[in-house]
């Protein structure tokens, strides 16, 4: 069996990612601080006036961006004060401006906007009143636009970086929205599934069902009076239960592997309405078949649901109305199909059933909903019963 790669969660990705940046942020900004400065002063030959506290302005910039995007503001507040006191000091000058700008860029992308720009705009105002104080010994006007520029250029960069974050940001949320969506999906068609399959196993169970009590009722009726019949009721309660365990492991098989068709058909077919009718006649049910109309194969949605409604139509006649005279017809035309099921007597009366509720016909109704037909069932002229579908043939079959 192949191993699956162990991924590590979103949340917990991006945060090692984070924790790699700072510490190579950390480590670059203080190397390039302790070296630039460490090169110059040993150029200038200026070792004597570097001091501790020196280096601890050096390192205090650098250390601080550890602490970046948790606290954007206050590590570009530290990074300030320590750069701009490291050069108001007597140590060796040098490209120590490191922390600050990565500090800068930091705010922008994590939430510190306003105090990126504050900490620009306050630079360059104090850069001007350096250049029009007269007598003053501050920036040239030409260094002040430069530094200008080069401010704005850190702006534009924390700007753009920001943008950035926020389009993989709404990127990743609509991922997992559509995720989610997908998942729910999943999760509805399962339960369609599940719901189909127990309505199908109701169907073919319930038939079956019904035969077995018509028959061993008969058989104990007979029992009781001493008359002849009592084998012929027990062979066909057989002959049910039989048909039952056999559905029932066909639906199974089914669900075993879904990827391959079962060993038996769970499902009646119009193609043999001979073997649809059997066990009601079994159970003494007087069934008269009609077929009218050039017969066709059937796509197998429609043939299901049109032996569906045979099925439980003569299932509630055994339930309901005993060993009643029933009349199938099957009316094939170009672009439906109309199945009839009619019987002489009361196939719902007004009170209880004797053998408890169901769900026959909103479950008949529901199936040829589903294919856009028509269903109708109550009392009809000449009958007691009737039970009226009618589906939408699609184009015939090869």
């Amino acid at each position: 069996m192949s191993r699956l790669p162990v991924r590590l969660p979103a949340r917990q990705a991006d945060k090692a990612d984070g924790w790699s940046v700072d510490v190579f942020f950390v480590v670059v900004t203080a190397a390039v601080n302790l070296a630039g400065v460490l090169s110059i002063a040993g150029h200038s030959d200026t070792w004597g006036s570097f001091d501790a506290l020196g280096l601890f302005l050096l390192l205090a910039g650098p250390v601080a961006l550890w602490w970046r995007r948790r606290w954007p503001a206050f590590v570009l507040a530290v990074c300030v004060v320590a750069t701009w006191s490291y050069l108001a000091t007597d140590n060796p000058s040098g490209p120590v401006y490191g922390p600050m700008i990565v500090a800068l860029v930091s705010a922008i992308t994590n939430g510190a906007r306003a105090a990126a720009y504050l900490v620009v705009i306050g630079t360059l105002l104090t850069s001007l009143v350096g250049v029009l104080l007269p007598g003053s010994d501050g920036p040239s006007l030409a260094s002040t636009a430069g530094l200008a520029a080069w401010l704005s250029f850190l702006l534009a960069l924390g700007e753009l970086l920001r943008h950035r974050s926020a389009l993989a940001k709404e990127q990743q949320r609509r991922l997992v929205m559509a995720a989610e969506a997908q998942t729910g999906q999943i999760r509805r068609e399962a339960a369609e599934q599940r719901l189909k399959l127990a309505r199908d196993l109701h169907d073919v169970l319930g038939h079956h069902l019904a035969v077995i009590n018509v028959q061993a009722t008969a058989g104990l009726q007979l029992h009781t009076t001493n008359r002849p019949g009592v084998p012929d009721a027990l062979a066909a309660v057989q002959e049910a239960s039989r048909q039952a365990l056999d559905d029932v492991q066909a639906f199974l098989d089914t669900l075993h592997d879904p990827t391959e068709p079962a060993t038996r058909t769970p499902s009646p077919s119009l193609v043999d309405l001979e073997t649809l009718v059997s066990s009601a006649r079994a159970s003494g049910l007087q069934v008269q078949l009609e077929v009218s109309g050039p017969p066709r194969r059937l796509a197998a949605p429609q043939d299901l649901a049109a032996s569906r409604v045979v099925l439980e139509s003569l299932t509630n006649v055994l339930r309901h109305a005993g060993p009643a005279r029933t009349w199938v017809r099957i009316h094939y035309q170009a672009t439906r199909l109309t199945v009839r099921v009619d019987n002489a007597h009361a196939a719902v009366p007004a009170g209880p059933s004797p053998y408890g509720g169901g769900r026959g016909i909103a479950g008949m109704r529901a199936r040829v909903a589903a294919l856009d037909g028509t269903f109708a069932a109550g009392p009809a002229d000449g009958f007691a019963w009737s039970v009226i579908a009618t589906l939408p043939l699609p184009e015939e079959l090869p």
